[in-house]
């Protein structure tokens, strides 16, 4: 197994997760959006002291998290459908 490449992936799945989160935010109220925000802001610092630390390649990290969202847009046209 490849250690950095799975790292990756998880670090792009995350990514890919908060920039979905986003498009939700509205949907909840009271506690559970300051859950919600909370968890965002977490996961921002997250990737973001990963980042700094050189930890994670963030061109690499881009495009696993656009192979996510493009498998995420086909979910929602196969739903559309």
């Amino acid at each position: 197994m490849n250690q950095e490449l799975e790292n990756h992936i998880l670090i792009g799945l995350f990514k890919a997760t908060i920039e979905q989160s986003t498009m939700l935010k509205n949907q909840f109220s009271h506690k559970p959006k300051q859950v919600f925000n909370s968890w965002q802001n977490q996961g921002n610092t997250l990737l973001n002291e990963l980042e700094k630390r050189n930890e994670i390649n963030e061109d690499y990290i881009n495009s696993i998290t656009d192979i996510i969202h493009n498998i995420m847009d086909g979910i929602r046209k196969d739903n559309a459908k």
